[in-house]
């Protein structure tokens, strides 16, 4: 089942170096605004709590869903790895928790 992005409480985080949203939940890409960017992310096979991959789309490992206002340039095969501890955090300093404060938050300083 996937959720509407305008009804999920998130976790701001940074990833890739770029401000994102994350949720657990599967999201509605009808929901996201127009101004932002849905990726998908897998984790590692041995750690289920480890997030190691960005695409579009995940369908084995699913870990969660990140929106943007930036994208984020993904290869031509269409899915990005990374390393989670120097690759994703939490923003724990004034978090935005919705998609709303998010947009507001960061208007005009998506490149």
């Amino acid at each position: 089942m996937r959720k509407n992005a305008n009804e999920i409480i998130f976790d701001e985080i940074i990833v890739l170096g770029t401000p994102a949203l994350f949720t657990d939940w599967r999201v509605d890409r009808a929901s996201v605004p127009t101004d932002m960017k849905m990726y998908e992310v897998r984790h590692a096979d041995e750690d289920w709590g480890d997030p190691c991959q960005l695409a579009r789309g995940i369908l084995v490992d699913f870990y969660g869903t990140i929106l943007t206002l930036q994208p984020l340039a993904l290869p031509a095969c269409g899915y990005l790895n990374f390393d989670s501890s120097r690759d994703w955090g939490y923003i724990d300093d004034d978090p935005c928790a919705t998609v709303a404060e998010f947009r507001s938050k960061y208007a005009g300083k998506a490149e």
